[in-house]
């Protein structure tokens, strides 16, 4: 299993929380969505086998979202300097 946490700044009303939540669970092998609006923050559970982190944010791209995050990998690359 894969988990990763994206932050979608332009993530901000309940229409996009349940556009995203569709676009998400529309992939195969993602098992859980976890969205909070005021945190812009979305918590993704997924086969591993099947997709990745890649293709969940693509298909965000592609639904308009464009100002995407992940924070761990962020402060990975901040902890490394």
């Amino acid at each position: 299993m894969g988990e990763t946490t994206f932050v979608v700044d332009d993530m901000i009303c309940r229409y996009c929380k349940d556009m995203v939540t569709r676009l998400v669970t529309s992939i195969n092998g993602v098992s859980r969505v976890n969205i909070s609006i005021p945190d812009r923050t979305l918590n993704i559970a997924y086969d591993s086998r099947i997709t990745d982190a890649y293709v969940i944010r693509m298909t965000l791209l592609k639904a308009g979202y464009k100002n995407i995050k992940e924070p761990d990998k962020v402060l990975l690359k901040a902890g490394q300097s």
